[in-house]
């Protein structure tokens, strides 16, 4: 806790100009007020028949009430489809607030995620298939989250995002009564440059468990991303992997999605 509070004084401490950071999505175009993004995120199943239609897809609109909040909400819904058979599942809706300062470009954003999903094999995708936000996948109760992003300018065409917080969801325990607390640190680091027409991002995000129960305690994965900047609308690409391996046994799991974001006048 000590290191998290450090970070999040080193965050509000910098720069000097405000500018909106989009909040819970990451991976479309950046610090950008009054904006629907479609992303679509199709994961590796590892030993597994999935087909290339599996994956996952978060539909996020924002509105700036003012130059100081900002509402955000976000559907996820999630597919596992083999030649023989397909499921679908609705993922943990999230409703969020953020909150600006008028002097300095950082952005705490307030969330909730509302218990939807079932239990069923699409699961296995959309929890593959959800990096860079609060878990949208989880059999869960109502899931509350406290994140704060800052922005720090590298010269005219790159900025660096940072971006950290809380999250906290209860589950029911499957080998007895009772349940579980799980607390989660949820970060990012985002390396973001804009040329005449594209803008590029990497980024690093996890999401270590704090509490709870071993398995799945922390996901930690990187992801290069491709936007032509097209005015009101950006598609993109972007790919990554998973970071885990590199410190516990296992194998590299990839992503790879489509992403769009449209930019509209409040």
């Amino acid at each position: 806790m000590r290191t998290l509070l450090v970070l999040l004084i080193s965050i509000a401490g910098m720069g000097v100009l405000a500018v909106p950071a989009q909040a819970q999505t990451i991976w479309s175009r950046p610090y950008q007020p009054n904006q629907i993004a479609l992303e679509a995120v199709v994961p590796d199943l590892p030993a597994d028949d999935a087909s290339a239609a599996s994956g996952a897809a978060f539909l996020t609109a924002t509105r700036s009430l003012n130059d100081n909040v900002e509402l955000a909400v976000e559907l996820p819904v999630a597919r596992y489809a083999t030649d023989a058979t397909a499921s679908t599942a609705v993922g943990n809706p999230y409703v969020g607030i953020g909150l600006s300062s008028s002097s300095r470009p950082i952005l705490l954003e307030l969330g909730i995620r509302i218990p939807a999903a079932p239990t069923n094999e699409a699961l296995r995708a959309g929890q593959r298939a959800d990096p860079g936000r609060t878990a949208a996948f989880r059999d869960e109760s109502v899931a509350p989250s406290a994140l704060l992003n800052g922005r720090l300018p590298l010269g005219r065409r790159a900025s660096l995002r940072l971006r950290t917080g809380l999250t906290y969801a209860s589950a029911d325990r499957l080998d007895e009564e009772g349940t579980e607390n799980r607390w989660r640190l949820p970060y990012s680091a985002q390396l973001w440059w804009n040329g005449e027409r594209f803008m590029s991002g990497l980024s690093v995000e996890g999401r270590p468990r704090l509490s709870g129960s071993e398995p799945d305690r922390s996901t930690h994965r990187a992801v290069v991303s491709v936007m032509l900047d097209g005015g009101r609308v950006q598609p993109g690409l972007l790919a990554g992997t998973g970071l885990d391996p590199l410190v516990q046994d296992g194998r590299f799991v990839t992503v790879a999605g489509l992403t769009v974001s449209v930019s509209y006048s409040r």
